[in-house]
């Protein structure tokens, strides 16, 4: 429990160190953004707690840089985490706390008519080399990376063999015959249920969902 009320502050922390801040803050600091998905925050509803409403908007209107830096930072990790597989526990929990954090997040930026093209706009490029995902919209990336990341085995659905952390499924280019939630026509048999894999994909599709709902989030007059 100690280390757990220790997590919880070091992220408070963080996000009390990012809200604070009205200097951009360079997007290259990874030592400062891994504090947001490095930390095991084991929940959601940790996420809600620690990141409150009104620090969210005042982040928009008063560093909005900060604010765009996290979310493409975010997106960017659930993209090399569907480059790399996702085939291990930490790589999972990273994925699980940026997923939080968008889910958190996202409703404060569709809620701002002037952000409205901000998931629209490429994921700025950190390469030497020219990556095709880079020139993608945001938007997309964000969606792919969601839809690849709830058939990754040993995350969201069973391995149906044992590769091996140097064999990895590429998520990509799975066959999504091979890996079913649920049976259904072609396929008799429900695979085994794991109550982890429910979970993850239960954190996955709440984000799913968030960005589908931007119009929740918007004023009347701009409907």
């Amino acid at each position: 429990i100690m280390g757990n009320s220790d997590t919880k502050l070091n992220f408070r922390k963080a996000v009390v160190q990012l809200t604070s801040k009205t200097q951009p803050i360079d997007a290259s600091d990874d030592s400062f953004w891994d504090q947001f998905w490095s930390e095991n925050v084991t929940n959601v509803q940790d996420v809600f707690t620690l990141v409150p409403a009104p620090e969210i908007r005042a982040l928009r209107e008063e560093a909005p840089s900060n604010l765009a830096t996290l979310c493409y930072k975010a997106v960017e990790k659930l993209v090399k985490a569907v480059d790399n597989s996702c085939r291990t526990q930490h790589e999972q929990q990273t994925v699980l706390n940026c997923v939080r954090l968008l889910t958190r997040v996202l409703p404060y930026i569709f809620e701002d008519p002037e952000w409205r093209g901000f998931f629209w706009s490429s994921l700025p490029d950190q390469s030497q080399g020219e990556d095709r995902e880079e020139s993608l919209p945001l938007a997309h990336s964000l969606l792919n990376a969601i839809c690849d990341l709830l058939f990754c085995p040993d995350f969201t659905v069973a391995a149906n063999k044992k590769s091996g952390p140097d064999k990895a499924e590429d998520l990509q280019a799975i066959d999504s015959c091979e890996y079913i939630w649920e049976a259904g026509v072609g396929f008799a048999h429900s695979p085994t249920r794991y109550t982890t894999h429910d979970a993850a994909r239960t954190e996955l599709l709440k984000l799913l969902l968030t960005c589908f709902s931007e119009t929740m989030y918007q004023p009347p007059v701009y409907l």
